[in-house]
């Protein structure tokens, strides 16, 4: 669960007039700076980037970069895909998916927080009713 401090900066931060795209990609992702790093080098990269690559590229070990990597590409955020290696065997490759791709994911993200704060702001009177009776 969420703490409400989280959820308190969260929403902080991404109602301030200067929110930037960590911003989000921190709160409606939980990405931490060093995973928004590795999806800016994907996003700025012109080719797939292997496991190795990006570790020597953040200077982080290939333990850490692959949860990274695993995250984004649960969330969509990058492909992984498997190239084979002429003297055989395979390695992965990732790429970050398309800008298009990230901004309708980012869109109903919004929209679901949206949503969540439009049936918080509906219920909001009764339950604070509920909290002054004891219920």
């Amino acid at each position: 669960m969420v703490s409400e401090r989280v959820l308190y900066s969260s929403v902080k931060l991404l109602t301030k007039s200067d929110c930037s795209c960590n911003d989000v990609f921190s709160c409606l992702y939980c990405l931490s700076p060093p995973e928004i790093d590795l999806l800016v080098i994907l996003l700025r990269s012109n080719k797939g980037m292997t496991l190795e690559s990006l570790a020597d590229r953040v200077k982080r070990t290939k333990g850490t970069v692959f949860r990274a990597l695993q995250k984004l590409v649960s969330l969509n955020l990058c492909n992984k895909s498997a190239k084979t290696r002429e003297a055989g065997g395979y390695y992965h490759v990732y790429e970050a998916v398309d800008i298009d791709t990230i901004e309708n994911s980012t869109k109903q993200r919004i929209d679901e927080v949206q949503l969540g704060l439009t049936r918080i702001r509906r219920k909001i009177r009764h339950d604070i009713i509920k909290m002054k009776l004891g219920k």
